[in-house]
């Protein structure tokens, strides 16, 4: 024998520790007596795992047999202890079960890691029974249906669309134009939550940090919808798109340091420049405003009409850049940043980092890249007069019309020393 033979039964018990650790904190926290604490849990998850070796000896059918039964046992348990304690505790009964699944799967090579990790996801569901039962009763019927809507939009109409290109250009690409639709709705609804829990303030400034990540055009495009809606959270709403659009300069740069090192110390002083300027002028245009509270009424968090109008609009872009490149032909590399900044700034930068010293000139792939980057900002100040308010409009040229006159002027210089 070796560890590689105990070394299954050792992850059982420790998943076995870990949940019952859980169970028995609750117990006591609770003052009440259970039928199930650590050292059962521990047993628990130890007899999956033996079940499971068992199994390869005498085939799948034992395995199926064994849960069974130890799930009618488990039943049979927690039932006759309805005297005993007074009350039925369903919740440990199903954990118990899946302790006992979960130490099974420990018991195959290749499934260690997931019952590892759906052993971690289980004690997290159990222990946050505070916090999950507060946000549930927290909710409205509004909150719960706006909840299933955006599962419908992404999880069963997403998959249905094709993914094929569409059109005369073959540039309508359905799915991906839904994609969007899905970000902008996605990140709607969880400024929405985070606004509920953190407020205006802090819950939009959050949105923005991380919506920016994924896609700064959909922040922008979300924002402008909110602000529509309710004029109060306007300074908030500014603030998150600054930052969200602020953002997507370091994201830029850490695509091209992982792809192309040389490339990101030719890039680093033009979007770092870019990133404080935004940064800085957002942070003085809000600063003047007073600070908004928790009560801040918003609305319901799903509304597909504004996200239907981004995607429309973000098919429209598509057009237009097919047709510019159609018309620009061979013109010149800088007219693909140009026109590819007007939907996306990730691909061309991740492109140019691909070739930036092999058949493109480093210097040149970085004026690329800053003149997509440039471009998006200012397509998003489109979106912020189209798809908002103009004040909100007003508001963002304030920041971003300096941030991209600094690229402009770093751009410059740039070529100048081509």
């Amino acid at each position: 024998m070796d560890f590689a033979d105990i070394y299954p039964f050792l992850i059982a018990l420790l998943i076995g520790a870990l949940i019952g650790t859980e169970r028995q904190r609750r117990l006591v926290e609770d003052k009440v007596r259970g039928v199930a604490g650590l050292r059962t849990f521990v047993l628990i998850a130890l007899l999956g795992s033996l079940c499971s070796a068992l199994a390869v000896h005498f085939g799948s059918g034992f395995a199926i047999a064994s849960m069974a039964t130890f799930t009618i046992l488990v039943a049979v348990g927690y039932a006759s202890s309805t005297n005993t304690l007074g009350r039925v505790d369903f919740t440990a009964a199903v954990a118990a079960v899946v302790t006992f699944a979960l130490g099974m799967l420990s018991g195959f090579p290749d499934s260690i890691l997931l019952a590892v990790a759906l052993a971690i996801i289980t004690t997290w569901v159990l222990a946050t029974r505070t916090i999950t039962h507060r946000y549930v009763e927290a909710l409205s019927e509004t909150d719960l249906l706006d909840t299933l809507k955006m599962g419908i939009i992404a999880l069963v109409i997403y998959p249905l669309l094709p993914e094929a290109p569409l059109g005369p250009w073959g540039v309508l690409n359905p799915r991906q134009i839904w994609l969007f639709v899905v970000m902008v709705s996605l990140i709607g609804y969880a400024g929405y939550i985070a606004i509920r829990i953190l407020g205006a303030e802090r819950g939009l400034g959050l949105t923005g940090i991380l919506g920016g990540l994924v896609s700064s055009t959909a922040v922008t495009s979300s924002m402008a919808a909110e602000v529509k809606e309710n004029r109060q959270i306007l300074p908030s709403a500014v603030f998150a798109t600054a930052i969200a659009s602020c953002t997507m300069f370091p994201r830029i740069l850490l695509i091209v340091l992982v792809v192309n090192r040389d490339l990101f110390f030719a890039l680093l002083p033009n979007l770092l420049i870019m990133t404080i300027v935004g940064a800085a002028l957002a942070y003085m245009l809000v600063r003047k405003n007073e600070p908004l509270g928790k009560d801040v009424k918003v609305k319901d968090p799903f509304r597909i009409i504004p996200a239907l109008k981004f995607g429309a609009f973000f098919a429209f872009v598509l057009i237009i850049s097919k047709l510019a490149n159609v018309y620009f032909g061979d013109a010149g590399i800088y007219a693909t940043g140009i026109v590819s900044g007007l939907a996306d700034v990730d691909a061309i930068a991740l492109t140019m980092a691909s070739l930036a010293g092999l058949t493109v000139d480093t210097a040149v792939a970085a004026a690329t890249i800053c003149l997509a980057a440039i471009t998006n900002t200012l397509v998003k100040l489109c979106i912020a007069y189209v798809l908002g308010t103009r004040e909100f409009g007003n508001k963002m040229a304030l920041i971003f019309l300096p941030t991209t006159a600094a690229g402009l002027v770093l751009l410059l210089l740039l070529w100048a020393a081509i």
